[in-house]
This record gives C-alpha cells, structure tokens and sequence, in this order.
C-alpha cells in the first residue's frame, strides 16, 4: 500500500470517528436536556403544592375580587406599592391578601420567564398548566391594573401576562389535551347533577 493510500485512510478513519464522536454527543444532549426538563417540570409541580403557595392562592381567589371593592384595601395596595407613604391601617386579612397576592403573582412572573426563555418546555408547561395561568391573571387582573397604574410600570408582571396570552392561545388551540383518535373511556355520574 502506498504512503497516499494510507494517508487518505488516515483521514477518512478521523473524519468517521470524530462524526460518531458528535452524534454521540448530540444524543447525549438530547437525553440531558429531556432530563432537565423533567426535573424543571416536578420542581414546578413541587412549588404549586407547596403549602404556602396553595394557601395563598385560595386567599386570593376567594377574597381579592371583594377586597377590590374596598376603597381602603385599594387605598393600603397602592400605598404599599409606591412606598411613599406610611400604608393606612386595615384589617390584617388585607395585609395577608395583599402579600398573597404579590407571592401568586411573583410565581407566575417566575415561571413566564422560564417558559420565555425556553429553560422550560412551552408545551411540556402549557398541557398541564395553561389553566392555572389563565385562572390566575384572570383573578389578579384588576389588582395588576392597580399595582400598573401605581407604579406606572406597564412591565410590571410582563412575563406572567405574556405567559397569560399563550395559556389562552393554547387553550383556544386544545380545548382539550386529549390525544385525538384514541377511544375515550365511556363514564357516567352516578348522581345527576340535574
């Protein structure tokens, strides 16, 4: 065999390898990036049955619409949200409302940046959270328009309004996430609600 011919292989044996090197990589990617989405998805799952988080939440959902109409309970958020003057005295529930409801809405400010930013998957997140997030702002929403007016900050929450927007988009797209052609399950309730 000449020197060529020997060289020639040489190179061809290097570019086969190192080409079996990258698609390993490349497949080792993948299964790493699966894996960190998994993890992102149960630490989200772990932070919406956090304790203090759902305690929060059923405050706000129960109670912020009617504390709304309060003048007082407007009166303490904007206060509070300036922070230029001493916030007028009120009930301890509002105190308690209003921080549960800058906890909610910080969260899911949180998790629209991740999603954003594609450190978590967009479709991974919406099959099982697009309701959560569209409930959410849905509830929060005339306490963001006061915290907004407030500060004049129209960025204020930008990422959970932005993750509102596509819960929407993906709601309106898969009013159900049920995978089409696969039978459904025949199920009736027992006691009628009618």
């Amino acid at each position: 065999m000449s020197l060529e011919v020997l060289n020639t292989t040489g190179t061809l044996l290097t570019v086969v390898i190192v080409a079996a090197t990258v698609v390993a990589a490349l497949v080792q990617m993948r299964h790493l990036r699966t894996g960190n989405q998994i993890t992102a998805l149960l630490t989200i799952g772990e932070k919406f049955q956090d304790e203090r988080f759902r305690e929060a939440q059923y405050l706000v959902n129960h109670s912020i619409a009617s504390a709304l109409q309060d003048p007082a309970f407007r009166a303490f958020v904007v206060s509070r949200t300036r922070f230029t003057n001493a916030p007028p005295d009120v009930p301890p529930e509002y105190v308690r409302l209003h921080q549960s409801a800058r906890l909610v809405g910080n969260f899911f400010e949180e998790l629209g940046n991740l999603v954003k930013n594609r450190v978590v998957d967009y479709d991974l997140f919406m099959d099982h959270y697009c309701s959560n997030v569209a409930g959410s702002w849905k509830v929060l929403e005339n306490y963001i328009a006061i915290l907004r007016e407030a500060t004049g900050d129209l960025g204020l929450w930008d990422n959970f309004e932005d993750l509102t927007v596509r819960a929407r988009e993906f709601l309106a797209k898969y009013p159900t996430t049920y995978p089409p052609g696969v039978p459904r399950i025949a199920i009736s309730n027992p006691w009628p609600l009618s």
